[in-house]
């Protein structure tokens, strides 16, 4: 296998030709940002006494050269570097690493080898002046035998250490390996970076936060190559699409890679060198994207594909298909956009050997990969492998291409009908809901009539659905359903009817009864669906386990949201067992994952969500461009829940800097809404209100669920800026919440109206809980009763609970009020427990939900409000313009709150309030 071979597809030689892997400005800093151990390693060998270097070895582009230069920039001593270099064009001059000395030797030393391995370090021993002196040798393969034996006798006389730099350890000279072998050189091995690696470097490169979707596609794109991630941040940025977004690093689409010039010099460069059959391997893989391996042997030798696999050039998985694809997916990028539409049309050809494949025997990747490619060599698909493909797209997050798919598929087509539907999947997947219906609705009326039972129950539902998450739309929504309805009895009163239409009237009716439910969850109505739901999750018939499987996973909703949280974990784990059963890619996980963090994050395991989210498989850049947000806004709503601010921020930010650019289940007010409250919690107020005023803007709409997270965590983020009327707000959501039988989100909304609450409202909390279940509900039922009685040993009993479910914030807010009820009775030892107690929780919490009162005089709700912005640094007129009031009004409110404090800095006002 050739040199030129192996590199194939490396970025680092073209992105500086003349000197490999040699980068300018910072790149140093930032190819080693997260290799502070194998740094470490390095100094630590060169510290050992008994070692006479160091060799790091790694493939191409990974950063060796980068990491050899900031280990010695680092040393402490100050050593005299020099930088030797061998031949890489093959010629073994002698002496050739040494040849700028040899013309500095006296000629007596030059008379014999000895001599002129005396003079040479001699002269290095008077260059360095009795500093410590380290050699870099760059590519030592090419060291002649002259050079060699000099570099032996500086290195045992002790004159110098060295710093190898290669690929691999037998690119040394032989007389090295020796030291290798007996310890006197140590060896440390760079790889390419991983996931967490590559995003240590981005936030060194960028400055930013950014969002898990950039991390992901920049991490896949560049393999982990330190070089080829700067390359593609350069060229990202160049062609805008690498944005600044709210302090938060986003993509706007999929990566520009076609006019990436730096990277398209890699690739002809080592494109140049490949024999013809090896291109057109690259140009097979570069269009259809994946190919099992038997087809690829089928049509090509299979000692050129063993020795592409040898070399890096192409990857294959470890599945039964053998998939085997482009290793860089920057090289599939770049070729497939030099290839003229006829080449494309010969490769699908050659790999097709002239038959079009049967659609029953493909599996799911294959109709996709089969539909790419023949969407580039703009070969229209057949109908149904259109309607195949597209629907293939919509389970794996790429609504595009399953717009793109269904395109395809003409209204004369027999499949028409199912063509807009799966249109209308993929508009809903990107939020556009009324060119979703706008699809849907674009049939004919004999068309709808023309639909099998089974036909016409997929058909309303997807018209329900885009109806339903329009504005105004949910009793349209129902209708279409009971039109749906009335013609399934239509068909049913026709005649008799044989056992296969009568089966798949029965089918049709639980397609009907699903979507039924599912609109019942989106407007909240769990109580009237929850019998019919039990009786479909308990059907095992193998025949009808998808439906009996979402219609649990809307039981697990519905449950979760009625205060059986308990009941809704246990039959998160019971669903998670029978969803082994589906494939890895079926959108029922999803959906399953959500629903499922949802159940335990009202059930108070916020730790048991963030695992959640780490569980199933990765995410690809294509689908995290849809999942990505809702991920990050996930993690966010966790940690907010647990009140760690600062951390939802990580997470919440990014979030909303996806939301904003590409719209998903109408998340973006959540979105804002979060936010508000994580600064609220920071005590950040301009910041809060700024994301309030930005949720108010952007309206109401959505399923219910997420539209009482986001009106909880708007007036949450009120009542922690101090509003009064943020607790009537949060008491009414939860009457209209018991009305309903939601007692788990009515619980929530009482608990967080409660700070500083009134009886009636501790009275209403007790009586809530007790319809609940979990040690959420006993934790409200614990801090209702603590209140009423002013029991600091009740209080002191919730705050232990919340402190096993890790909600410092309620924790704290338990300690608190603790402190104030032992007080008044004069409970020294109870007092200093919680003293202490509180005293930790502030190192946590930048800002504390509840104060201890003491004895300081009682501020009225708008001055607590007013004094708090105050103590911030809100100035007069900004604090009047976040809460509606005029100057005036703050400044008479902040005369009072100075009198009633005897203060009279706006400084000393936080630690008082």
């Amino acid at each position: 296998m050739s040199r030129e071979t192996q590199s194939w597809g490396d970025a680092s030689k073209a992105l500086d030709p003349g000197k490999p892997e040699t980068v300018a400005g910072s790149h140093m800093q930032w190819s080693v940002a997260a290799r502070g151990r194998e740094m470490a390693r390095v100094k630590e060998a060169l510290d050992h006494p008994e070692v006479l270097g160091v060799v790091i070895t790694g493939a191409q582009g990974v950063g060796k050269s980068s990491m050899g230069r900031l280990v010695v920039a680092s040393l402490d001593n100050d050593p005299y570097v020099i930088h030797l270099r061998s031949s890489s064009t093959g010629d073994s001059t002698p002496y050739g690493c040494f040849s700028f000395m040899l013309a500095r030797l006296p000629q007596k030393y030059l008379a014999s080898p000895t001599g002129i391995l005396q003079g040479i370090t001699s002269l290095i021993r008077e260059d360095a002046g009795g500093r410590d002196v380290i050699l870099v040798l760059d590519n030592p393969g090419g060291t002649d035998e002259m050079s060699t034996g000099v570099l032996m006798n500086i290195l045992l006389t002790g004159a110098a250490r060295i710093i190898a730099i290669a690929q691999q350890s037998s690119d040394l000279p032989v007389d090295f390996h020796w030291f290798l072998q007996e310890g006197r050189l140590a060896e440390v091995q760079l790889e390419t970076l991983g996931h967490e690696q590559t995003a240590d470097v981005l936030a060194t490169m960028l400055g930013h936060r950014m969002t898990a979707a950039l991390v992901s596609r920049l991490h896949t794109a560049s393999g982990g190559n330190p070089l080829l991630l700067e390359s593609l941040v350069a060229e990202q940025r160049a062609a805008g699409n690498l944005v600044l977004v709210n302090s938060v690093w986003t993509l706007r689409g999929e990566l520009v890679i076609e006019n990436a010039h730096g990277l398209e010099e890699v690739v002809r460069a080592r494109w140049s060198r490949e024999n013809p059959e090896t291109r057109e391997i690259v140009e097979m893989l570069a269009c259809a994207r994946r190919v099992p391996l038997g087809r690829l042997a089928a049509v090509f030798d299979a000692k050129t594909l063993a020795d592409m696999e040898d070399s890096g050039l192409i990857a294959v998985d470890d599945c039964p298909m053998r998939w085997t694809s482009l290793r860089q997916p920057y090289v599939a990028d770049i070729v497939r956009s030099w290839l003229t539409v006829p080449r494309r049309r010969q490769l699908r050809a050659t790999l097709l050997d002239g038959q079009e494949p049967d659609m029953a025997d493909m599996s799911e990747q294959e109709v996709l990969g089969y539909a790419a490619l023949s969407h580039d060599a703009q070969v229209p698909l057949a109908p149904a492998h259109a309607l195949a493909a597209a629907g293939a797209a919509v389970r794996h997050f790429d609504p595009g291409f399953a717009l793109k798919c269904a395109e395809g598929i003409q209204r004369s087509d027999p499949e028409w009908v199912a063509g807009q539907c799966r249109k209308a999947e993929a508009l809903i997947l990107m939020a556009d809901y009324r060119r979703a219906l706008a699809e849907v609705e674009d049939v004919t009326a004999g068309q709808i009539d023309a639909l099998t039972a089974k036909e016409l129950a997929a058909y309303f539902a997807a018209k329900a659905n885009a109806l339903r998450w329009l504005p105004g739309r949910a009793e349209d929504s129902s209708a279409a359903l009971r039109e749906a309805r009335g013609r399934l009895e239509a068909f049913r009163a026709s005649g008799p009817q044989a056992p296969a239409l009568r089966d798949e009237l029965a089918a049709a009716g639980r397609r009907l009864d699903l979507e039924e439910f599912a609109h019942a969850a989106y407007l909240g109505n769990y109580t009237e669906v929850i019998e019919a739901l039990e009786a479909a999750s308990a059907d095992q018939d193998p025949a009808h386990m998808e439906h009996s499987l979402a219609c649990s996973v809307i039981l697990i909703e519905a449950y979760s949201v009625t205060g059986r949280e308990l009941d809704a974990l246990r039959l998160v784990e019971f669903v998670g067992q029978r969803m082994e059963g589906l494939p890895e890619s079926h959108g029922l996980r999803d959906y399953f994952r959500l629903t499922a963090f949802c159940a335990n994050l009202q059930a108070g395991q916020w730790r048991s969500c963030l695992r959640l989210l780490g569980t199933g498989p990765l995410a690809s850049p294509s689908e995290l461009q849809y999942r990505g947000a809702a991920l990050e806004l996930a993690v966010g709503l966790a940690n907010l829940f647990a009140g760690r601010g600062a951390k939802a921020l990580d997470s919440l930010l990014p979030a909303v800097a996806q939301l904003e650019h590409r719209s998903v289940m109408d998340l973006l007010q959540l979105g804002y809404a979060a936010t508000a409250f994580a600064y609220a919690q920071l005590g950040d107020s301009p910041n809060a209100y700024s994301y309030l005023s930005m949720e108010s803007d952007a309206g109401s709409a959505g399923a219910f669920l997420s539209n009482r997270a986001r009106e909880f965590c708007s007036d949450m983020a009120r009542r922690w800026l101090g509003e009064p009327e943020a607790r009537e707000r949060l008491i009414a959501a939860a009457k209209e919440d018991i009305a309903h039988g939601r007692y788990t989100t009515a619980g929530l909304n009482i608990v967080g109206a409660t700070v500083n609450g009134r009886d009636e409202d501790f009275r209403l909390m007790e009586e809530v809980a007790a319809h609940r279940q979990g040690p959420l509900a006993r934790l409200s039922a614990l801090m209702a009763k603590g209140c009423l009685a002013h029991s600091a040993r009740i209080m002191m009993e919730a705050a232990d609970l919340a402190a096993s479910l890790e909600l410092d914030a309620m924790e704290a807010r338990c300690v608190a009020l603790a402190l104030d009820y032992s007080r008044s009775v004069s409970d020294h030892a109870t007092l200093r427990q919680a003293q202490a107690r509180l005293d930790r929780l502030s190192q946590l919490l930048v800002e504390l939900p509840v104060m201890p009162r003491g004895n300081a005089p009682l501020l009225t709700e708008r001055e607590r409000q007013i004094a708090r912005m105050a103590g911030h640094g809100v100035s007069n007129r900004d604090i009047a313009k976040d809460i509606g009031v005029s100057v005036r009004t703050v400044e008479g409110h902040l005369y009072q709150v100075f009198a009633k404090l005897s203060v009279s800095s706006r400084r000393d006002l936080l630690g008082l309030i």
